[in-house]
Formats: C-alpha cells, sequence, structure tokens
C-alpha cells in the first residue's frame, strides 16, 4: 500500500448528461480538469468540491461530493453555477 492509498476513502459520482453526445467536463477546486466523458460520467472520488460543465467552457455548477451521488443535467442546471476556478500554473521557485 502506498503513502496516497492509506486511510482513503473513495466516493461514487454518477452524473447523466440530457443527450447521449453531451460533454461531462469534472473539475477539480483548484481548477484542474480530471475527468471527460460522453452521456455519462461514472468514477470514484475522493469527498471534496468540485465543478461539472455540460460541454468545455459552458457554465460550471458545483458539485459538494461527500456522499456516493447521482445527478443529471436537468437537476445540476437548475441549481445555481459557479466560476469555474481558474488554475494556478505557476512554476515554483526552490530556495537552495
Amino acid at each position: 500500500m502506498n503513502e496516497f492509498s492509506k486511510n482513503q476513502t473513495y466516493i461514487d459520482l454518477r452524473i447523466t448528461a440530457n443527450s447521449g453526445a453531451t460533454e461531462i467536463w469534472l473539475g477539480d477546486d483548484k481548477g484542474f480538469f480530471v475527468q471527460k466523458e460522453i452521456g455519462v460520467l461514472q468514477t470514484s472520488l475522493l469527498p471534496g468540491d468540485y465543478v461539472v460543465e455540460f460541454g468545455l467552457g459552458a457554465p460550471a455548477y458545483p458539485i459538494h461530493l461527500y456522499k456516493n451521488s447521482r445527478y443529471t443535467q436537468q437537476e445540476l442546471e437548475s441549481g445555481p453555477s459557479c466560476k469555474h476556478p481558474i488554475p494556478d500554473i505557476t512554476p515554483s521557485r526552490n530556495k537552495r
């Protein structure tokens, strides 16, 4: 068992789009996209805050993932949207 898998509890997430051709983009709370699926996204993630977009650049919707969850595009779009976080890709400067 490695350091990253110790005491980790993964949560199941399923998101179904309105159309089988819709791209589902899932991002983490730092703004990085972590997964893309078409039609249905089914995954297991660490608990936390995520955003989902139905098409790249479309409005983002927050997901607070703390238990196994199922959503439809219609459910998420009926709630509030949010800004997609902008990832910080500035190289870190190590002091020597």
